[in-house]
């Protein structure tokens, strides 16, 4: 992998990377079958690992979620792991300096996941928002792309 070019991205989303109708796609039918089927998260020490059922669905959903990801999230590198003998699959989202902070701020700011699942990660989900449009996630995007800009030039 060129780091060189992951290490000179900018840590923000870029919703307007992915057409629309991809955009409304990912909201209304990956958010609530591929995030809400996540069993655990887990935190690394440059990012997150998601363990999931092991079904044809699910590859699927992984499949088109990597498709969006890569373009609207280009500074994360993402791995899926599929264990052996009908084990789970894991989707390991991680990346250079800053990365897993901000897949931090972007878990906590939706009500993405299972509630239990969430905190169980230790993510603080009581203020999170619920998409329920995709108005409502391009706002709450924004907002995280604002919030970690003032966050890292505040640790400048």
């Amino acid at each position: 992998m060129n780091t060189n070019l992951v290490e000179n991205l900018p840590l923000a989303c870029v919703p307007n990377a992915v057409a629309p109708d991809k955009q409304e796609y990912w909201m209304k039918e990956i958010v609530p079958k591929l995030y809400k089927a996540v069993q655990e998260i887990r935190e690394l020490p440059n990012g997150w690992a998601w363990r999931l059922p092991s079904n044809r669905e699910v590859l699927v959903l992984l499949t088109e979620e990597l498709d969006i990801g890569r373009l609207c999230c280009p500074f994360v590198n993402y791995t899926l792991e599929i264990e052996p003998n009908g084990g789970p699959f894991w989707l390991y989202s991680t990346g250079g300096e800053g990365v897993k902070e901000f897949l931090k701020m972007a878990y906590e700011s939706a009500n993405y996941f299972d509630a239990q699942v969430a905190k169980d990660a230790g993510f603080n989900i009581d203020t999170s928002q619920e998409i329920d449009s995709l108005e409502t996630a391009l706002e709450v995007t924004n907002k995280l792309n604002e919030q970690y800009a003032k966050k890292t030039i505040s640790k400048s």
